[in-house]
């Protein structure tokens, strides 16, 4: 059955011999278009043999496809960083706007559902102290999670994975049981220590292999504009 070409202009069709013609006439064709090599497929007779030429374009071929997806999976981890980015900028500027420790962890509250689709977020802080109408935001001196408290606050990164009973419970209280797995950070600034912790209902959500960068940012942002409320008279 005779084949046609179909193009764009005019939507004429265009016969293989046509086509064949047009390339003897411009023989420097796929010279000018070597992309297209990589897509065609051209017959290339040796018998039983498996052909050199053959086995070599489909090598290129797999290879700019395997190249072709890494590409996309690059831009889309692009697109989702910058839109994590993003959502990271839009919390700061809202803890940034609070102007109250009440204000602080409302804002922080909101913004962790609203941006990050975190199931649980909670701050308690060891020093300095004083009284809030915030039920246990503040931890009594000679806690028993008290050193374990000051282990996640002076580590290097953030703790992530499986929560353990007795730290669950003292961060998430009676909802502990729904915590599968949580990320923990160490508040430091300004003499303000503390903790902040994110828990999900997701075992897989916050693993020790993650990353740990915005992670980082987030809880220096959050003890920053903490340890200036903190330390304000009243």
């Amino acid at each position: 059955m005779k084949q046609f070409l179909s193009t764009r202009r005019g939507e004429e069709s265009i016969g293989g011999a046509e086509v064949a013609r047009y390339l003897q006439r411009h023989p420097e064709f796929f010279g000018d278009h070597q992309h297209l090599l990589e897509t065609l497929t051209i017959p290339h007779e040796s018998g039983t043999a498996v052909s050199l030429v053959a086995r070599q374009l489909d090598v290129l071929r797999e290879r700019n496809r395997r190249l072709a997806q890494q590409l996309d999976e690059l831009v889309q981890i692009a697109r989702e960083n910058d839109a994590l980015y993003q959502r990271t900028h839009q919390l700061t500027l809202a803890l940034l706007d609070a102007r109250s420790v009440e204000d602080v962890l409302a804002s922080l509250d909101w913004g962790l559902h609203q941006y990050f689709q975190a199931d649980f977020g909670v701050v308690r802080i060891l020093a300095p102290w004083r009284d809030s109408p915030v039920a246990n935001l503040f931890v009594p001196r000679g806690a028993t999670v008290a050193s374990w408290c000051e282990t996640v606050i002076d580590a290097e990164q953030p703790w992530c994975g499986r929560p353990e009973p007795e730290p669950a419970a003292f961060l998430f209280g009676r909802q502990a049981a729904e915590v599968a797995s949580m990320a923990v950070m160490g508040l430091r600034h300004a003499g303000l220590r503390g903790l902040f912790a994110i828990g999900s209902r997701d075992a897989a959500r916050f693993r020790p292999d993650m990353s740990f960068v915005l992670l980082g940012q987030m809880s220096e942002i959050l003890a920053a504009r903490l340890a200036m409320l903190v330390h304000e008279p009243g």
